[in-house]
């Protein structure tokens, strides 16, 4: 993955025919000491750039400022948005793992207090597909690792918001005041923290670098429900 070197003295460069050439935001030393990253791109290239072709014609943007990088030529970078976009590209990673992490959480919530053998069976495959993209999103980037309490908080809490809804929905309230009343006994009824481990959620402890998720790692309130309603025997851990 391709990154933008900062000021840190490790920082090397790469190496042209005048020996190492350092490619991180330059020096300046009226810049104050707490001066943010974009102020310090900024500064790099002269004070605050005109509007960007960011803006009008993003493909064409970043060809150039990619054929930019490749010549060295720092001065026709457009370090704002290209610090914005490297950013962007962590962030689309752990916003992925939360999306599938919460889409798992609902469906536990569901099993664990609604639906039929037929919902439980559609549940349960659509959670294996889920693991096995979250699995795959630390995978590609292994160093988000931890981040993981942060992002499941995130997605417990929307998570648990889904859940109600569908539960909702699952009701079939057709009037507005039977909706409320039905919302408002679901919100009461499921935990207000989250009741389920990263292991259960993930089906595999994410920290070890060898393990996989596993099909028959379930919550323990979950795998009592599945074994009930649908005949398996998914072991029911403590």
């Amino acid at each position: 993955m391709a990154y933008l070197p900062t000021d840190d003295p490790r920082d090397t460069g790469a190496t042209g025919s005048g020996g190492p050439i350092r490619i991180g935001i330059a020096y300046n030393p009226g810049m104050p000491a707490g001066a943010s990253l974009r102020e310090k791109a900024a500064a790099a290239v002269g004070g605050t750039r005109a509007p960007s072709l960011y803006f009008d014609d993003v493909w064409t943007w970043s060809r150039r400022q990619a054929a930019a990088l490749r010549r060295g030529d720092w001065g026709a970078l457009d370090l704002e948005n290209v610090i914005e976009e490297i950013e962007d590209v962590g962030n689309r990673h752990s916003d992925a793992w939360t999306w599938y992490c919460t889409n798992v959480i609902s469906h536990l919530l569901k099993i664990e207090h609604r639906g039929s053998a037929e919902d439980f069976r559609h549940w349960k495959y659509e959670i294996e597909a889920w693991r096995d993209s979250m699995f795959d999103v630390l995978a590609d980037s292994p160093g988000m690792k931890h981040e993981l309490p942060g992002l499941l908080t995130k997605a417990w809490m929307r998570g648990r918001r889904n859940a109600v809804r569908e539960l909702v929905k699952h009701g079939r309230a057709v009037e507005v005041a039977a909706e409320k009343r039905l919302r408002r006994s679901w919100e009461s009824l499921l935990p207000r923290e989250c009741p389920y481990t990263l292991v259960e959620i993930a089906g595999y402890e994410p920290r070890e670098r060898q393990a996989v998720p596993q099909p028959d790692v379930w919550p323990a309130r979950v795998a009592r429900v599945l074994d009930e309603r649908m005949g398996t025997k998914y072991p029911v851990r403590p």
